[in-house]
C-alpha cells in the first residue's frame, strides 16, 4: 500500500491517497445521533404546543381532567453537510416512527413518556452507495406546566444507536473496500419555558431554552485490507442556547377545528469544540496514529417551523409540520405527521 502512494505520479495524488486513509469520513457519526435525538425533540415539544393549544381554545376539556392521551408520529427527514477539512461532504435521509402517553394529574400539568425509532441512510461525499447506516432507539420522559399566561417544557431521551460503515478506497496500483460496525450511548434533554400572549385572534408565544446533547462511538476495527484502521473512541458533547416566537391562529369549520402555527428560533452553540478529536491506527499495526483534531460544526443555527393542525371534538387531533434547520455548514430538512387521541 505505502509503495503504491510512494509510485503515484505527483504530490496531488499522492496527497489524494493520504486523505483517503484518514478516518475522516467517521466525524458524522455522533452528529447523526444528534440528528436523530434533535428530531426527537422537536415531535415532542410541538405535540406539547398541540396539547396546550387545544385546551386554551375549548376544543378539549381543560387540563387538569385526569385524561389519558396516546399519540403517534411519523416522520421523514433529509440532511446535507457540507465538505471541510476534517470531514467529507455528506447527505442523510430518514424514517421514524414514535408513540408517547402521557396523563394530566393536576391542572396545566402533563406528564408522560416516548419511545422512537429512527433509521438513517448516509452517502460521504457523493457516494451512489449509502456509506452509513445507522439506527436509532430513544426513550424518555417528557412534561410540561402551563398556568395559561406562562409555560414550562422539559424533554430528555436515552437514545442507543447502532451502525455500519461501509469505505472505499482507490487509486493507481491500490484498491481496497473496508466495512465495520458498532454502537454508541446517547443523551438529551431540552427544558424551553416561555409566555403566551393573546392578541385578538392570534397566539403568540416568545420562549427561550436550553438544550445538552451527549453522543459518543465506540471504538472499531475495520475489516478488509491493509488500510484497515482500528479508531478509538469519540464523542460529541454540544450545550446549546435558544431564543425564538411561535405564533397559531384558529378557524372553525363544521365539527373540525383547524389551526396553522409558525415558529422561528434562533440557536447558539456554547461550547468552542464540542466535537472529540479521533484517533486511530492501521489494524495491522507499525504505522503513527492518526489524528484528528478537535471540531465543531457551524455555531449560529436558524431554525424554522410550520404546522397545521386539525381538531375533532374533544378527542382526536392530526397534525402535519415541517421544520427546517439552517447553518453555514448544514441544512437539515424534517416533515412528520402525528396524531393524538384523548381517552
Amino acid at each position: 500500500m505505502l509503495q503504491s502512494i510512494d509510485a503515484l505520479p505527483d504530490s496531488a495524488a499522492r496527497a489524494n491517497a493520504l486523505s483517503q486513509l484518514s478516518p475522516q469520513n467517521y466525524r458524522l457519526l455522533p452528529r447523526l445521533a444528534i440528528q436523530s435525538m434533535d428530531a426527537s425533540d422537536r415531535e415532542i415539544r410541538g405535540y406539547l404546543v398541540e396539547r396546550r393549544e387545544t385546551a386554551a381554545n375549548g376544543d378539549a376539556p381543560k387540563l387538569g381532567d385526569q385524561s389519558i392521551n396516546f399519540m403517534l408520529s411519523f416522520g421523514l427527514k433529509q440532511a446535507e453537510y457540507e465538505a471541510r477539512t476534517d470531514r467529507p461532504q455528506a447527505n442523510s435521509d430518514s424514517r421514524s416512527l414514535r408513540a408517547g402517553i402521557d396523563f394530566t394529574p393536576i391542572k396545566g400539568l402533563i406528564l408522560g413518556t416516548t419511545l422512537g425509532i429512527d433509521g438513517i441512510d448516509a452517502n460521504l461525499d457523493r457516494s451512489q452507495q449509502p456509506r452509513i447506516t445507522q439506527f436509532n432507539v430513544d426513550i424518555g420522559p417528557y412534561a410540561s406546566y402551563s398556568t395559561g399566561k406562562f409555560y414550562v417544557d422539559a424533554t430528555a431521551l436515552y437514545n442507543r444507536s447502532s451502525y455500519k460503515l461501509r469505505r472505499q478506497i482507490s487509486w493507481s496500483g491500490f484498491s481496497d473496500q473496508l466495512r465495520t460496525g458498532g454502537d454508541g450511548d446517547n443523551a438529551a434533554a431540552t427544558v424551553e419555558a416561555g409566555s403566551i400572549l393573546q392578541l385578538g385572534a392570534l397566539r403568540a408565544q416568545p420562549f427561550a431554552g436550553l438544550q445538552y446533547r451527549y453522543a459518543d462511538v465506540s471504538g472499531f476495527v475495520e475489516r478488509g485490507g491493509a488500510a484497515s484502521l482500528a479508531v478509538a473512541q469519540f464523542k460529541t458533547e454540544s450545550v446549546r442556547s435558544s431564543i425564538g416566537l411561535r405564533a397559531s391562529t384558529t378557524a372553525r369549520t363544521g365539527l373540525w377545528t383547524i389551526r396553522p402555527t409558525v415558529e422561528a428560533q434562533w440557536q447558539r452553540e456554547l461550547r468552542s469544540n464540542p466535537d472529540s478529536r479521533i484517533e486511530a491506527t492501521f489494524a495491522n499495526g507499525g504505522t503513527p496514529i492518526f489524528t484528528l483534531p478537535e471540531s465543531h460544526y457551524s455555531r449560529s443555527v436558524a431554525v424554522v417551523g410550520a404546522g397545521l393542525s386539525a381538531v375533532r371534538g374533544d378527542r382526536l387531533t392530526v397534525r402535519l409540520s415541517y421544520s427546517g434547520e439552517f447553518a453555514s455548514d448544514r441544512h437539515v430538512h424534517g416533515f412528520a405527521v402525528t396524531a393524538s387521541r384523548r381517552f
